[in-house]
């Protein structure tokens, strides 16, 4: 196992204060929420463009339990189940699976199963999505999740092009 170096230690520590306060940001913005919960999201990719994913796994540990002490634990979950795993999930997707044409179903089962996650942990109902009452049961949480999934798919083809474009102008930059 390769040391840790304090390079990889500073990078992350920096990586972690900077996906904090996007979420900070995002409680307090709450125009902006989705926003910022993004911001934290690229954010996380910062080491892993300097060539160390242990690196953003460790930044990501740091902000996801600096957000709990920061702000609320309903405003912290997102980031913490959704936002804050993806980059870590998409770079060892995007690294070890070839077929490109795997990696959106995998990413779109594991949002999905997010979407979930915090749907039940906050403690969401029905009733929050008014313009869906005259729907059965079903056809809410169908509606529900097929706008989520969308929401995703457009959320994951922003993420990759920009994450490209960062990677190919910040890299060298990082790496040194």
């Amino acid at each position: 196992m390769k040391k840790i170096t304090g390079r990889e230690i500073a990078l992350s520590g920096i990586t972690a204060a900077f996906a904090v306060i996007a979420v900070v940001l995002s409680y307090y913005l709450n125009v902006l929420s989705v926003t910022f919960l993004a911001v934290a999201s690229v954010v996380l990719t910062l080491p892993m463009m300097a060539g160390s994913a242990r690196g953003s796994i460790l930044a990501y540990a740091a902000a996801a339990g600096l957000s709990f002490i920061f702000v609320s634990y309903i405003a912290a979950l997102p980031f913490v189940i959704i936002f804050g795993p993806y980059p870590i999930l998409d770079y060892f997707l995007r690294k070890y699976l070839k077929k490109r044409v795997i990696v959106l179903p995998i990413e779109i089962a594991f949002a999905n199963l997010s979407f979930l996650g915090c749907y039940f942990a906050i403690g969401l109902s029905r009733a929050d999505f008014p313009f869906l009452e005259n729907l059965p049961v079903w056809q809410q949480y169908f509606c529900i999740f097929l706008g989520l999934t969308i929401v995703f798919v457009i959320f994951h083809f922003a993420f990759t092009s920009l994450y490209d474009t960062l990677n190919r102008r910040l890299s060298k930059v990082l790496k040194q």
